[in-house]
């Protein structure tokens, strides 16, 4: 198999390769989007072993980098359904990353909050719906030029999506810019989930302001009239009732709703309910020996040219955005 060793690692390109073999995918295309975090890659999808459910025409694979040293300044973002994973080294801790996306792009779809579908998951590396058409990726909020109506319709789908996240899906996005969300067709679609955070986390509410700021500063900019100011913002989202007189005072008041509510769950006064999410030790399960031992022996096949596939060609990235 001639896979681009620039944009992923032997073993994930053996697993990119287990499912072209297995039919879940027909072809893979082309690298669309590159960055320091992920490489996305295009792709036609086929069917799902042992079902009669086809996969979407128009996939892409998202691989979490395993490189990536940052991953370890990630921690701070694991929150109760990850408590297992907080003293694991880098390259477990990229998968339980991959994981944590998984979820909750899960918690998102059941919501009914337009995002990406997760078609399939194996450590790293995600195979998730394509948003756009005929490989071409839909434009960042960042790069979409919109009419007054658009710019509108944006901001009123923006609002909704923020409180459905964290009134149904109980999440906070945490790392919520005009980069991690997508126009296709005039629907805005969330992604770069994998940061997001449960709202009982201890910076949840820290987090929720920090993305409406950034979203506000978005819209202002753009000349959007009547955009709720950040603060507003947050209150229309959380429904919270939150008394200041500066900034300094909200975000002090926030900080003390966040304490609350962390007493309020590990109290049971809030259930939580984790029971359709898979944890971290029971995915180890998963990833662990025999896998690792075929993946091995895949290795060592695909670089003698043992694929029954042939060759799988995939190019590195051009330049310009894409699916995150």
């Amino acid at each position: 198999a001639v896979v681009s060793t620039q944009s992923t690692g032997k073993k994930t390109r053996v697993i990119m390769l287990k499912m072209v073999n297995s039919g879940i995918v027909k072809k893979i295309n082309g690298v669309i989007s590159g960055g320091k975090e992920s490489v996305i890659i295009h792709c036609n999808g086929g069917r799902l072993p042992g079902k009669d459910t086809p996969v979407p025409n128009e996939c892409v694979f998202k691989i979490h980098k395993t490189s990536l040293n940052e991953f370890r300044r990630r921690r701070e973002y694991l929150d109760n359904r990850y408590t297992g994973a907080v003293n694991c080294r880098t390259k477990q801790l990229i998968e339980v990353w991959a994981l944590k996306e998984v979820n909750n792009l899960n918690r998102l779809r059941r919501a009914g909050i337009m995002c990406p579908e997760v078609v399939a998951h194996r450590k790293q590396l995600l195979l998730l719906s394509f948003i756009g058409s005929n490989s071409v990726p839909a434009q960042t909020l960042n790069d979409a030029i919109f009419s007054s109506d658009q710019l509108k319709s944006a901001y009123q789908q923006l609002l909704s999506g923020m409180k459905a996240m964290y009134g149904k899906s109980k999440l906070v996005h945490a790392d919520l810019s005009p980069y991690n969300l997508l126009w296709f067709n005039g629907v805005l679609h969330f992604i770069d989930l994998s940061q997001a955070v449960l709202t009982d986390h201890p910076s949840a509410l820290s987090y929720l302001y920090r993305d409406c700021s950034n979203m506000y500063k978005y819209f202002h900019t753009r000349g959007l009239k009547n955009t709720l100011d950040p603060k507003k913002m947050f209150c229309h989202v959380t429904d919270l009732e939150v008394r200041y007189s500066d900034e300094a005072s909200f975000i002090a008041a926030i900080e003390h709703l966040q304490l609350q509510e962390v007493h309020e769950f590990k109290h049971g006064a809030k259930a939580t309910d984790y029971a359709f999410e898979t944890s971290f030790n029971e995915t180890l399960v998963l990833s662990s020996e025999s896998e690792e031992e075929d993946d091995e022996e895949e290795c060592s096949q695909s670089k003698e040219g043992g694929s029954s596939q042939g060759n799988v060609e995939v190019s590195d990235p051009p330049s310009g955005a894409g699916q995150k």
